[in-house]
Order: structure tokens, then C-alpha cells, then sequence
């Protein structure tokens, strides 16, 4: 199939060919862009959301610290407030003939609740004694201890180690909350001054729930997040106003299947619950067994990625209706000289030498024109002198083509494109040929086969320049060679070839077709060794162990480490050669010993 592909496609018109390489250069990089971008955009979106939510999630949890720290201290104002801790120790008997004295001591209460109290958030805060009150003279916020000694939430604070505990109203329903509105407890013992254990009083705060279900919606990043409060029970505190019910149970276990520890900087995963991916963070509120979490579905952090993805595609699609006309047009107007040319060339092979061939333009197509009219009016002289002029006409013939093909005509014809280029200011193109005349002049080094290693880094040098400009600077080359060695002598052309393959079976077979190549060198015992080290792909074992005994249609044979390994054992003997090697990281490095010879 892909050969009658092959054959169908070289068979074609040399327009539709362009037409079809300007589609390609077109579709391909449109694609690899779409592709690259969107894969960069979704992971670029994903760090965007993640920073974010762990902003808005962090500020929400110190928000919450901070309504915590400022009902923890207006308990401890409260509880260490001289007069209610002098009203406390005040038994039945005081207020039995002063009965009137209660009243006043309530109203003191009230005034000390009200001058202390930091915030509209506390909507109720009630006091419990054990003896002050008398049995009929209990408040709506001042009652008999005796009320709440049944409730689950006065057990646990009895039962608790610590001075403050905080409940979910699920727990303090003991028929005291406000009536529509769901609230949150904090309670803590009230001590005796003297002994400080003897609990005197009990302090209770409710805040409605809503106070933190407000803040766990500003921590909500999407629509669909879902954010809890929860303590170490699992038991809900309070959760976003849209929050998934579904995700109280994963939180809940997560919590009871690591250690509490575990939370205490926060942690970040990427969870799969149900059918549905989330992004999941759980952290510890400070001073509390209280737990802030989110889980935000995956979907909606791509969401705006695929919008972004539906708009790229229909702005391709636009580009490419636009583009097909001008391709074409671009594709036969490139063609139609060269169109006309072959039908001249057509008419010279039928042996008409007389046609008038137009060479304007100073391009290649225009050169190429005038060359090709200098050669029919070559060829024509040739057969004008043909019969007269005899073998010494076909000696001149090969003294012609001798002089082709001789140096001096190839840097001729190199500086002439050269300054052509420059005239019409192609900074690439006489770049270019610039980095190859200068690599044909070190590779032919007026026909000696030793050189120096200048020489030779020059040679190479020149040849990255040139395959730069093919890969767009993607390879870098590093030297690491004493002043003292670039003077000693070495076959030529050794270097070359072995950093050719470096860039061409190493690194142009990694994914950024980028890579380093660096050479080292170093002189001991009257020998010296440059190493040729790149970071490409590599090789493998089987195959390094065989480098040197590999058959044709391998990339390492022909003049490549096989001959220059024979070139140096048959100059300098057995002992010199080359050697590979895998380096610890990517890529193979190159070994040359070679003599220290001086220049």
C-alpha cells in the first residue's frame, strides 16, 4: 500500500507535489500546536487551579482559625471573670432570704456577657451552675447544671481532657437552639480560682452555621465543588451551600485511614470517586479536631479547556478554507518558469538546439535557466568541432569535467551563492554556505590525510553550524581540550563522522530532538584521548558489545566507527583504536586513542 502510495505521489505534477507539501507544512504544525498547546494549557490550568484553590482553601481555614481563636477567648475572658466567678461560688443558702440579690447578680451576668462579647456571629452564650441557682429561678442563658447533665454533648465534655470542646449541632440538640436556624456549640468548664479543678460553672457559645457555610462558598473554586467541615468523629460541622452529600464518606474515611498528623500541612491528591476524577485537598483547622476539605471534579477544571479547544479547531478550520486556494495559487505560480523551462529542455532532447530560453530572475530558477542556456550553447559548439577536433576534443571533454569537479571550482561556485545570498540579505543562506565551504575546504585539506586536531574541531564545527540550520540550533557542542593538544597530529576526517552519529542515531531519536555533544581530550604516557560524548538515546547492550562487527545496512558501518577503528590500528598499530561506552545518564560516549604526535 504505502508503496503505491510512494509511486502515485512521484508521479505526480511537480505543482500538485508543492501543493502537497504546502497543505502538510501547513496541517502538521497547526496540529502539533493545537496538540502541544492544549496538553501545556490543560496542565498549566490544572497548576492554575490547584494555586488557587490552595489560596482561596488556606485563607478560608485561617478565617475559620480566626472566628475559633475569638470564641476560645471570649470564653476564657468569661470564665475568668471575677464577678461571675464570684456569683458561682455563691451557694443556695445566699439568695435564700435575699432572693432580690439573684435578680441583680443575673443582670451582672448579662452585662458582663454583653461588654465582652467580640462578635455578632455569637448569637447566644449560656452559663451553667451547679448550686447558685435555685430551682425555680432558672433563665432562658442562666440554667441549673441539673438540665443538661442527660445531653450527649455535656458527657463529652465532661469526659474530654481538653478546656474547650466544640460540637455539631447533631449532637447539642437539646431543645436550647434558636428556633430555623441550625448552630455549632462551643462549650468549656468554668474552674474554681482557688482550687482549679472543681468545675463551678459551665460556658456554652452558639454561632449559626451558616456564619461557616458562608466562608466554605467562597472556597468552593467551581460550581460543582463541594467543601466540609468535619471533625474527627466524621461528623459534619458544616458544608458548602452546593456541596455533593456523596463526598462525606470518602473524607470521613480518609480521615480515619491516616493518622491526624498526616493533615496538619494539608494534602493533595487526585482521587477517582464513583465514576467522577476530583481534585482533593484535606488539611487540619489549627487548635481543633476540625477538618477542612474540598473536592473539585476534574471535568470542570478542563472545562474551559475544551471551549478553548472548540474555538482553536474553528479558527484551524477557517485558516484552512482561506489557505487551499492561495496554496495552489502559490504552487503553480512557483512552477510555471520551471514549467516552461522543461518544455524547452524537451525541445533541446528532440535536438532542437535554437530555442530562445529566458532566464530572467537572479533565484535558482534564473540561474539555473542561464545555465542551462550556457550548456546547449556548450553542447552546440561541441558538436560543431566534434568531427574536426577528434580524441583531442574527448580529452578536453574529461579536462573539462576533471575542472568541475576540482576544489577550487566548488569554493567557486560556494562564494558565489555566497555573495548572491548576501546581496539579496539571506542571513541564513550565506550562513550556510559560508559553514559548508568552510567544512568542503577542512574536509579536503589540500589533499593530506593527517591534520592537526585544530583541524579537525574546525571540521566539525563548521558541520554543526550546518546541521543547525537544519534543526533549528538544536544541537550544542562543548570543548574541554588543553591549549597543548590541539597541535598533535590525527587522521583526518575521524571526528566527523562519530559526532554525525551522535546527532543522528542519538540525540535526534529523543523526544526534543535537542541535545549536547562534548568532546574532552587529554594527554598521558606520550598518548592522547578525546572522548565524543553525547546525551541522545543511547544504545544497547547487544548491540555495543557488536559495534565494530555490525553488517552494511547498519548505521555504524561504512565510514563510520568500524573503518575509522581500522584506519587508526593499520597507521598506528593494535594498541590504538576506538572504544564505546554508556554513559550513567543518556547517551554513549567515544574513546579515540591516538599517539601524541606534534604537527
Amino acid at each position: 500500500m504505502m508503496k503505491k502510495l510512494n509511486r502515485a505521489y512521484s508521479d505526480l505534477n511537480l505543482r500538485y507535489k508543492l501543493f502537497i507539501q504546502y497543505l502538510l507544512l501547513l496541517a502538521i504544525p497547526l496540529t502539533l500546536f493545537i496538540a502541544v498547546n492544549y496538553k501545556i494549557t490543560s496542565k498549566d490550568m490544572e497548576e492554575q487551579t490547584l494555586y488557587s484553590s490552595r489560596q482561596a482553601f488556606e485563607q478560608s481555614r485561617s478565617y475559620i482559625e480566626y472566628k475559633l481563636y475569638i470564641v476560645k477567648t471570649y470564653l476564657n475572658v468569661l470564665s475568668t471573670n471575677g464577678e461571675i466567678q464570684e456569683i458561682l461560688d455563691r451557694g443556695p443558702e445566699y439568695y435564700k432570704d435575699n432572693l432580690g440579690v439573684w435578680n441583680f447578680d443575673i443582670e451582672d451576668i448579662h452585662k458582663q456577657f454583653y461588654l465582652t462579647k467580640p462578635s455578632n456571629d455569637i448569637i447566644k452564650t449560656s452559663l451553667y451552675t451547679p448550686k447558685a441557682i435555685t430551682f425555680d429561678h432558672d433563665t432562658d442563658d442562666i440554667i441549673r447544671m441539673d438540665a443538661i447533665m442527660a445531653t450527649d454533648w455535656y458527657k463529652n465534655l465532661m469526659r474530654s481532657s481538653y478546656t474547650f470542646e466544640m460540637f455539631p449541632s447533631v449532637i447539642a440538640s437539646d431543645g436550647e437552639k434558636e428556633k430555623n436556624i441550625k448552630t455549632i456549640t462551643f462549650a468549656r468548664n468554668v474552674y474554681d480560682f482557688e482550687s482549679l479543678q472543681e468545675v463551678i460553672g459551665i460556658l456554652r457559645v452558639d454561632i449559626p452555621e451558616a456564619v461557616f457555610s458562608l466562608i466554605l462558598d467562597r472556597v468552593a473554586y467551581t460550581e460543582r465543588s463541594s467543601v466540609y467541615l468535619i471533625n474527627g468523629n466524621g461528623q459534619i460541622i458544616s458544608q458548602s451551600s452546593k456541596a455533593d452529600p456523596s463526598g462525606i464518606s470518602f473524607v470521613s474515611d480518609t480521615l480515619h485511614a491516616n493518622k491526624a498528623n498526616t493533615f496538619k500541612e494539608g494534602v493533595w491528591n487526585r482521587e477517582t470517586i464513583g465514576n467522577t476524577e476530583y481534585l482533593v485537598g484535606i488539611q487540619n483547622v489549627d487548635d481543633s479536631d476540625w477538618y477542612l476539605s474540598i473536592l473539585i471534579p476534574y471535568q470542570d477544571i478542563l472545562g474551559s479547556q475544551k471551549k478553548l479547544m472548540k474555538q482553536m479547531l474553528f479558527i484551524t478550520l477557517l485558516i484552512a478554507i482561506f489557505s487551499l486556494p492561495l496554496a495552489f495559487l502559490v504552487a503553480s505560480s512557483g512552477t510555471r518558469r520551471i514549467r516552461s523551462l522543461i518544455s524547452q529542455m524537451k525541445s533541446v532532447k528532440q535536438g532542437n538546439f535554437n530555442v530562445g530560453i529566458l532566464h530572467e530572475g537572479k533565484d535558482e530558477i534564473g540561474e539555473l535557466s542561464r545555465n542551462f542556456k550556457t550548456m546547449i550553447s556548450k553542447v552546440s559548439q561541441l558538436l560543431e568541432e566534434k568531427y574536426a577536433l577528434g580524441q583531442e576534443v574527448k580529452s578536453m571533454e574529461l579536462k573539462a569535467l576533471q575542472a568541475q569537479i576540482h576544489p577550487h571550482f566548488l569554493y567557486n561556485t560556494l562564494d558565489l551563492i555566497y555573495w548572491k545570498a548576501k546581496r539579496i540579505q539571506e542571513q541564513g543562506i550565506y550562513d550556510l554556505v559560508q559553514s559548508l565551504s568552510r567544512f568542503y575546504k577542512l574536509s579536503l585539506s589540500k589533499g593530506e590525510d593527517i591534520v592537526t586536531l585544530r583541524n579537525e574541531i574546525e571540521h566539525i564545527q563548521a558541520y554543526i553550524d550546518i546541521q543547525n540550520a537544519r534543526f533549528k540550533n538544536g544541537i550544542r557542542l562543548e570543548l574541554d581540550i588543553p591549549d597543548e593538544l590541539y597541535a598533535c597530529n590525527m587522521p583526518k576526517i575521524t571526528l566527523q563522522p562519530l559526532v554525525e552519529n551522535s546527532i543522528i542515531h542519538g540525540i535526534l531519536e529523543t523526544e526534543s530532538e535537542t541535545g549536547t555533544i562534548m568532546i574532552k581530550g587529554k594527554i598521558e604516557d606520550g598518548k592522547f584521548t578525546l572522548e565524543v560524548i553525547d546525551d541522545g538515546v543511547g544504545i544497547s547492550a547487544e548491540k555495543l558489545s557488536a559495534i565494530f562487527n555490525l553488517s552494511s545496512n547498519d548505521p555504524f558501518h561504512g565510514f563510520g566507527a568500524n573503518n575509522i577503528n581500522k584506519r587508526i590500528k593499520l597507521l598506528y598499530g593494535e594498541e590504538y583504536g576506538l572504544s564505546y561506552r554508556k554513559n550513567n545518564g543518556p547517551g554513549v560516549t567515544v574513546a579515540i586513542l591516538l599517539p601524541a604526535l606534534p604537527a
